[in-house]
């Protein structure tokens, strides 16, 4: 699956890419340093730690991943059968390609701007909604705006908590007694399609058991389900496609995420060479036909000199002047013809960017609401952010302050 295609009018069509994966209790504190960025090394290649500082944080653990996973358990009440390959925690991944944000005026370096942070709010607005216990973020355990590798991207995890159990749905008869088969066994209830019915009955304490939280997602479609809801509540609004709909394919690894990535910018660059190359083409072919055409006019520059001189009124109207002049009025005719098809090009050219430019104005509004709101309410804390800003910008390793929620770096 490519994240974004150059179409033949040099459109680029980006997707969306939600993308979860599950880890056993052993990998907190690899995961947890990685996404924090509190490793002194770090194994992926693609951080800039320059950048780093300009990450954002909607939830930030408190002594790392490991601990944040013992005090949530703690404060959830849940229970957890613990296994070898237990799944103890998952990991959520939203992006789009590079040119998506570029589009929304991201730069590598750079503060990230609003129309940006809206995006990613609204993202982590749905994975609250879809994987937060009652729709908060009490089992999240670390949630980040990476800024600093080459494309920004949302990375989160959570403990999938449930506090219902599933239960088999039994046949009864018209008594309300459970049918029995044969050899004495109840017989479980089955759907229109044949498959066996359940229901949820809720639990004494919450668990943390992966199976029934995708479970009561629709378990095999739990996935494609995900993808339909993120499309309908954000992917849509910002252009974003949905890719292929209906689709219940596994989540790849990160790495392998990254793989086809690159995969996809790759193609897209090819693509742009390609039309860079028949730009080049059509450019040579028009310098071509403009040569020949002069070529040809040479023979009737004679007839330009006779229309100007017959034009100037100092000259008789004899039969060969006047069959002259003719013809020069009908060549300076086709020339300013030809200019203004030129014209009428520029102007289609003119109205085509002012188009674009007022397709900007809301964006550039709502920037321009959100820092007067700013100024109005709270000037102090925005030249103190101001400053923080530039004091992090040119500080090679900031310390971070320990927070829970909201916007900080």
């Amino acid at each position: 699956m490519q994240w974004a295609i150059i179409t033949g009018g040099n459109k680029i069509i980006s997707y969306q890419v939600v993308r979860v994966e599950q880890f056993t209790k052993d990998s907190l504190g690899k995961i947890g340093a990685e996404a924090e960025r509190t490793s002194v090394h770090n194994r992926n290649e693609d951080i800039d730690s320059e950048r780093t500082p300009l990450n954002l944080y909607f939830k930030r653990s408190e002594g790392g991943l490991t601990a944040q996973w013992k005090k949530t358990m703690q404060e959830l009440n849940a229970t957890f059968r613990e296994k070898k390959k237990s799944v103890a925690f998952e990991g959520m991944i939203i992006t789009s390609d590079t040119a998506f944000f570029e589009r929304l005026g991201w730069k590598k370096g750079e503060e990230t701007p609003y129309a940006v942070m809206e995006f990613f709010n609204r993202c982590y607005e749905f994975a609250l909604q879809e994987f937060g216990y009652h729709g908060t973020d009490k089992n999240i355990l670390s949630a980040v705006i990476h800024v600093d590798e080459k494309t920004p991207y949302l990375q989160l995890y959570y403990i999938p908590i449930v506090d219902t159990a599933k239960k088999k749905v039994y046949e009864k008869d018209a008594d309300g007694k459970v049918k029995r088969n044969e050899k004495g066994s109840p017989i479980q209830k089955k759907d229109e399609h044949g498959k066996s019915v359940y229901k949820y009955v809720p639990l004494e304490q919450p668990k943390l058991c992966s199976s029934d939280f995708w479970g009561e997602r629709g378990g095999q479609l739990s996935y494609g389900n995900m993808q339909d809801e993120f499309y309908e509540q954000v992917g849509v609004h910002y252009g974003l496609e949905r890719g292929e709909v209906g689709s219940n394919k596994k989540h790849t690894t990160k790495y392998q995420w990254q793989k086809q990535k690159q995969e996809a910018e790759l193609a897209a660059l090819n693509d742009e060479k390609v039309h860079a190359e028949s730009i080049i083409q059509e450019a040579e072919t028009a310098v071509e036909t403009r040569d020949k055409a002069l070529e040809e006019m040479k023979p009737l520059q004679e007839y330009l000199d006779a229309f100007k001189e017959a034009m100037s009124g100092e000259l008789p109207f004899s039969p060969s002047k006047l069959k002259k002049m003719l013809i020069g009025l009908m060549t300076e005719y086709k020339r300013l013809e030809e200019e203004k098809k030129i014209t009428d090009k520029d102007r289609e050219n003119l109205f085509s960017e002012l188009q674009k430019a007022e397709r900007r104005i809301p964006e550039l509004e709502k920037c321009k609401e959100f820092v007067s709101f700013i100024n109005e309410y709270a000037p102090d804390k925005l030249d103190e952010a101001k400053r923080t800003a530039t004091e992090r910008k040119n500080a090679p390793k900031p310390p971070f302050k320990s927070q829970s929620n909201g916007w900080h770096k």
